[in-house]
């Protein structure tokens, strides 16, 4: 199943011309959206001609779901890792909240323009709508378990799944895309900002980003993509 358990998306080569389209396209989505930009458009932005990019993508919504399964995949088997895991449930949530953060700031095409509901509707992204639910039911697990075992203080997973959203696209907004300024500190303050909102006992704060920072050095932990 995509999006299932070790699901990847395809390995891209930045440098060839099937990753030149991801990347003009990501950044044609994010000024245009999906609606206002063409395969023309993508094909002049990398200064081919369209039966060049035809010969990597038939058609527009090929490109926009590459682009979603690059950034969407990864996080998906990330929280895989994480359910399956010994650790606490805010150790869970703030790992993967922080490596999700760091990852999108790193990443090096812009996905600012890839949630658009209106695009996500289309028939031919019922798989990224499934896999999008799936995202989201694995962090509502995360915050129900967490409220079921005392962890966290009673509240709605899904209102905190939306709000992790939130903070989420906003590290995007704020960084302005690939070529903005990467805030090194913002993968731990917003892991910092949602769990502690959760916590019942906040003075277990100071362990959990340890826990993370140790997590987020370790080589092994780190070629988990």
């Amino acid at each position: 199943m995509k999006y299932g358990q070790g699901w990847q998306p395809k390995t891209v080569d930045w440098t060839s011309t099937r990753g030149r389209i991801l990347l003009a396209a990501s950044v044609l989505f994010a000024q245009r959206g999906y609606f206002g930009t063409s395969t023309r458009d993508i094909a002049e932005a990398v200064q081919i001609r369209q039966p060049s990019l035809f010969h990597h993508f038939q058609a527009k919504h090929e490109v926009f779901r590459a682009l979603v399964e690059m950034d969407l995949g990864p996080s998906i088997d990330r929280m895989n890792e994480r359910l399956a895991e010994q650790s606490t449930w805010a150790e869970k949530l703030h790992l993967a909240i922080a490596w999700d953060v760091r990852e999108i700031l790193a990443q090096p095409f812009d996905a600012r323009g890839l949630y658009q509901d209106a695009v996500l509707a289309l028939d031919e992204f019922q798989a990224e709508r499934d896999g999008i639910a799936l995202f989201h039911d694995q962090i509502e697990r995360v915050v129900d378990g967490g409220c079921e075992d005392g962890e966290f203080v009673p509240f709605e997973s899904s209102f905190v799944q939306r709000a992790m959203n939130g903070v989420l696209f906003e590290t995007l907004r704020e960084q302005g895309g690939p070529s903005g300024l990467v805030r090194q500190e913002r993968p731990m303050q917003a892991a910092d900002f949602v769990v502690r909102s959760l916590l019942v006992d906040q003075s277990r704060l100071a362990a959990i980003q340890e826990v993370t920072r140790a997590r987020l050095r370790d080589p092994e932990t780190t070629s988990e993509r």
